[in-house]
């Protein structure tokens, strides 16, 4: 980890039903900020964007591939500046479908996976292995940074099935963890958030060694293009203050 960044926070939970971790995943989206909502616009930089899939058309849906650029475009509500790079033997990803589409939702196996925040759930496809990376909401092809990113995520039950790994703009790794194991059709949460705009790219492993893990919630701090360095509301006020002080300072005397 570099010298200068510190250490970032954690928020972790496991539990069977969505019940049990989402006090854990609200604290997270609270940490990051208000929500900027999916316009093309610059959002308040210490402010979030989130997915729970369910802005996604049937037409990118089970039995169809998922895109990964979909929601790094200039239209609402697919501006979000996000976007899911396959690697290793991945080959792609899929979103389970609706019940009012006609294919079988939660990828027709309702007794392997539930969703944490109905009725769509996420997966890759053939690997197991894929890059999240961040793109300017309002220039699509801008690379951004963000403070941080969680995702909720199903049926983690082997030590190391899923692993988040967060790197800067130098490809340096920043931070990994396990995300925590939990039962049977179980939903578990990571999130982490780093005291600067230090992330470029989340490497993500989802599943492995006999465990198909799906993904659900992604929540993530607003891209910042590269270079622009957002400076908090209370510290833009300081050098107001700092001079209002040294005036009064300098009638008084």
């Amino acid at each position: 980890m570099p010298a200068a960044l510190a250490s970032p926070q954690v928020f972790e939970a496991v539990g069977q039903n969505p019940e049990d971790i989402t006090a854990t995943v609200d604290a997270f989206r609270d940490a990051l900020g208000p929500n900027n909502g999916n316009s093309p616009v610059a959002g308040d930089p210490f402010g979030r964007r989130q997915i729970n899939w369910d802005a996604a058309p049937d037409g990118i849906s089970d039995p169809n591939l998922f895109p990964g650029d979909f929601f790094n475009a200039g239209v609402n509500p697919r501006a979000r500046g996000i976007e899911f790079v396959a690697t290793g033997s991945t080959t792609g990803f899929e979103l389970s479908a609706t019940e009012a589409s006609g294919t079988p939702p939660v990828f027709g196996v309702p007794t392997d996976f539930q969703p944490f925040s109905p009725e769509r759930i996420f997966r890759t496809i053939d690997g197991n292995t894929f890059d999240v990376k961040f793109f300017s909401p309002v220039d699509q092809t801008t690379e951004a940074n963000v403070r941080g990113l969680g995702v909720v995520f199903g049926d983690v039950e082997t030590e190391g099935a899923a692993v988040m790994s967060f790197f800067d703009r130098q490809d340096n790794l920043l931070f990994t963890r396990n995300v925590l194991t939990g039962p049977d059709i179980g939903l578990s949460f990571l999130g982490v958030i780093f005291d600067s705009f230090a992330v470029s790219r989340v490497g993500i492993i989802a599943g492995g060694s006999g465990d198909n893990v799906i993904m659900d919630d992604f929540i993530f701090g607003e891209p910042v293009p590269v270079g622009e360095v957002p400076i908090p509301a209370a510290a833009a006020l300081f050098p107001l203050g700092a001079a209002l002080i040294a005036r009064r300072r300098q009638k008084r005397s």
